[in-house]
């Protein structure tokens, strides 16, 4: 990089910022007379503070080194075709700040994993291609899908497939969209009162990434419609993901597939109708069985079941939004090291910097404070 053209892209911010370099640097914390000198080329920023200089400015580390802070991004949908430019909206801006995170994190010398994927099958039709790698993705896992929540297969979705999970409002019709691109993967979903449907979502955003989908705009109306080659294939990938064989088998035990229905529907948190489907693809069931329990609904299977309450439990929290959470353990953890101030993890959370740090440095908080007893 050019010092000169740093330095330039620096006093830029310092300008559009409409203060003194004296308050500027009191702004971002750091001594005067070192931005001084590194304003006059006697001294080269640290990271650390090029970090604090973008943030103040609303830029990125990338646009004070490189002057260039585009990105094209394309994103892979399951929406109705009228959501797409509103959820491109909403979706572009949350990826840009992962992507500007992540490229933070590197620039502080502290990237996350990016494993390598298993890749993609080639031989076969896409329906073998799709039983195929989600087996395969099943396997890196090393845990059993069904009887995770919702949170807890995100968590080990990012864990071992370095993808970030942020669960926001997205625009009506639109359940989820998908973006991956040099050391980026991630998967945006809707906060949703229907919990078996987000979980089906993360899992086909998750056969796009798999698939490299998202390099191409991919969009489906509805859950089951078959609109292209790519959408059925990203469907039975997330209907084989979230459903072993093999589990699917050691559940059902000694029953027939029929009479362990709801059972199956429960524990692998997948609607009546794409469980259904699920069992007569793996020749589980008969067609007639097939198109008489696909007609039942999620709720009505809980209730009928005695797990009405722990239904609704689910359908809360797929109502809460969640940040993408290694990121934000990321920033915490850079934070605590002194090589980041709390203001990355605070828009990852999505609330101002001073309310995270009075949460962690308030004397008399609720979890610290001396208990007393009369």
């Amino acid at each position: 990089m050019a010092e000169d053209q740093v330095i330039a892209r620096v006093n830029d911010v310092i300008e559009r910022s409409s203060l003194t370099k004296k308050d500027f640097a009191s702004a971002i914390g750091i001594d005067g007379p070192k931005l001084a000198k590194s304003l006059a080329g006697k001294r080269r920023f640290t990271s650390l503070e090029l970090a604090l200089v973008a943030e103040q400015g609303g830029t990125t580390v990338d646009w004070l080194l490189n002057g260039d802070s585009t990105r094209e991004l394309v994103l892979a949908h399951r929406a109705a075709e009228h959501a797409i430019e509103a959820s491109d909206l909403v979706g572009r801006e949350t990826i840009e700040m992962l992507v500007e995170k992540l490229e933070g994190l590197q620039f502080l010398g502290r990237p996350l994993p990016f494993p390598s994927l298993p890749a993609k099958p080639t031989a076969g039709g896409y329906v073998n291609q799709a039983q195929k790698l989600a087996h395969e993705y099943v396997q890196l896992l090393e845990s059993p899908v069904g009887g995770l929540t919702n949170s807890g297969l995100i968590g080990r979705i990012e864990e071992k497939f370095g993808v970030d999970v942020v669960v926001t409002g997205l625009p009506d019709a639109c359940d989820g969209l998908s973006f991956s691109d040099g050391g980026v993967r991630a998967i945006v979903l809707a906060t949703s009162d229907a919990p078996f449907r987000q979980r089906f979502t993360l899992a086909h955003e998750l056969a796009h990434l798999a698939f490299g989908d998202s390099q191409d705009e991919v969009i489906e109306e509805q859950l089951w419609t078959k609109k292209t080659q790519a959408e059925s294939r990203a469907n039975t990938f997330a209907a084989s993901f979230l459903a072993p064989r093999a589990e699917i088998v050691a559940r059902i035990a000694k029953r027939s597939a029929v009479d362990a229905f709801d059972d199956l529907v429960l524990h692998f948190q997948m609607s009546p109708s794409a469980m259904s489907w699920r069992l007569l693809n793996e020749q589980l069931i008969s067609q007639e069985d097939q198109r008489r329990l696909e007609s039942h609904t999620a709720r009505a299977t809980a209730m009928r079941a005695g797990e009405a309450a722990e239904h609704t439990n689910r359908a809360r929290l797929a109502r809460v939004p969640r940040p993408a959470q290694r990121l934000v353990d990321a920033y915490l953890d850079a934070y605590r090291d002194g090589a980041a101030t709390l203001r990355p993890a605070a828009s990852l959370l999505g609330q101002p910097a001073e309310e995270l740090e009075e949460y962690f440095f308030d004397t008399a908080s609720a979890d610290d404070s001396a208990l007393h007893f009369v």
